[in-house]
């Protein structure tokens, strides 16, 4: 199957029809929105049928600190290259924006460090940096 590249955000339904099939929470949709909106550059992998196959988004300040987010590939569409496509692209901006030492951070889910690891991320903790800490308002 052929995939396409768009530099765009996705729809409130998209992304939450992703993060859903991916068996991420939904968010509602205003806050989707404003989420979305505020993202700094967001990339889309489309498949053969227009359907989205795989998103990720760059948020922060655009200059000292960017946190890569979001990365989603459609189950049916794993372990094809889509996380490596998203990357590239996520990567390829973070590399226009960034500067001597920005920050480029991003949460992998379990299981995932070995992909991200090959793409120039360090997990945490390490004999530099804690293990770092997040919370999630419920």
């Amino acid at each position: 199957m052929e995939y396409r590249i768009e530099k765009r955000t996705p729809t409130v339904s998209e992304f939450n029809s992703l993060r859903q099939l991916a068996g991420w929470p939904r968010f509602e949709e205003s806050r989707a929105k404003k989420g979305l909106d505020n993202s700094l550059f967001s990339v889309c992998i489309m498949d053969q049928t227009n359907t989205l196959a795989g998103f990720g988004r760059i948020v922060g300040d655009g200059a000292i600190y960017l946190h890569i987010s979001d990365v989603i590939v459609h189950p049916g569409h794993q372990r094809k290259g889509i996380g490596k496509m998203i990357m590239t692209e996520l990567l390829a901006w973070a590399d226009e924006a960034a500067g001597e030492n920005t920050n480029i951070g991003l949460m992998c889910s379990k299981g995932r460090e070995k992909f991200y690891a090959e793409l120039g991320f360090i997990e945490r903790p390490n004999e530099n940096f804690g293990a770092g800490m997040i919370m999630i308002k419920r």
